[in-house]
């Protein structure tokens, strides 16, 4: 299912589909019925889990991402930085993939690049990232 997640951008939308499915996932292991009046947080209860598809698919973009900017290959960089010839379309920009790492780090771009170049310290970025998301989303939802 998560085939690729490095290069997703992943929307609100998104994110609520793949919390969806995990749990349309847990309730199959458990042969609970949609039928059946049940939490979420009950069938996470009796399987004795906690959600962590959308954590684990940050955690690959994040490391991915880092990767990519260690990596001698210009080409991906100025993909990712979204650096390509051409003109914007009209309306609202879309959602682009680096704005999902500044929003998982919560800093601005030119700190993730110079975090990316020191692995350590961005392995500990990541590692607080998820864990922040992660506790943001099971809040929510």
């Amino acid at each position: 299912m998560t085939y690729g997640a490095e290069g997703w951008t992943l929307r609100k939308r998104d994110e609520k589909k793949i919390n969806s499915a995990e749990m349309w996932f847990y309730r199959r292991l458990l042969r609970v019925s949609w039928k059946e009046k049940r939490t979420h947080e009950a069938i996470l209860a009796e399987l004795q889990v906690r959600r962590h598809l959308l954590e684990s698919i940050r955690k690959r973009k994040l490391s991915f991402f880092g990767h990519i900017c260690r990596s001698k290959c210009t080409l991906m960089k100025d993909i990712i930085q979204g650096k390509l010839e051409g003109k914007r379309g009209s309306g609202r920009p879309r959602a682009a993939y680096l704005d999902n790492i500044k929003t998982w780090t919560r800093r601005n771009s030119t700190e993730i690049y110079t975090m990316t170049e020191r692995r350590e310290e961005w392995r500990k970025l990541v590692q607080k990232a998820v864990r922040a998301a992660n506790a943001s989303s099971s809040d929510a939802g």
